[in-house]
């Protein structure tokens, strides 16, 4: 079947269309509808699937927010509790080292605070005797 050869006029010719141009034709009409309603059934159906995973993910979002917010609940009052039992111990300088960060890091660049840490550390193994009605 040669589709390039001449046709003959009037032979084969419907409404103007030749036979085997129509027939081509619908068929590739046919074809491309297919392939839409393919396209819509795939679009369907990762839709439907990203909806899913967007509902999956909210509901883990909102469960890791909650235990998070248990989470600091819970050391928030046991730092409360520890607060509260360091405010009754004698000696003063016991609370504040315990406020104070003494990592040996520098928590700024431009400060140098070994000392600061030495003096709180030395204050808190031996606290100063502050007796005031002494000293008048």
């Amino acid at each position: 079947m040669d589709y390039f050869a001449p046709t003959p006029a009037g032979e084969g010719m419907t409404n103007g269309v030749g036979a085997r141009d129509a027939e081509l034709h619908a068929k590739l009409e046919e074809e491309i509808r297919q392939r839409e309603e393919k396209e819509a059934q795939v679009l369907e159906a990762n839709l439907e699937q990203a909806k899913v995973a967007l509902e999956n993910f909210e509901a883990e979002r909102q469960q890791k927010i909650r235990d998070t917010m248990q989470k600091n609940r819970e050391k928030e009052q046991l730092l409360m509790e520890q607060f509260a039992t360091e405010i009754e111990s004698e000696n003063p300088w016991e609370r504040i080292v315990s406020l104070v960060d003494l990592q040996t890091g520098m928590s700024d660049e431009n400060f140098d605070v070994s000392r600061m840490r030495q003096v709180f550390i030395q204050l808190k193994n031996s606290p100063p005797n502050n007796n005031h009605a002494d000293a008048a």
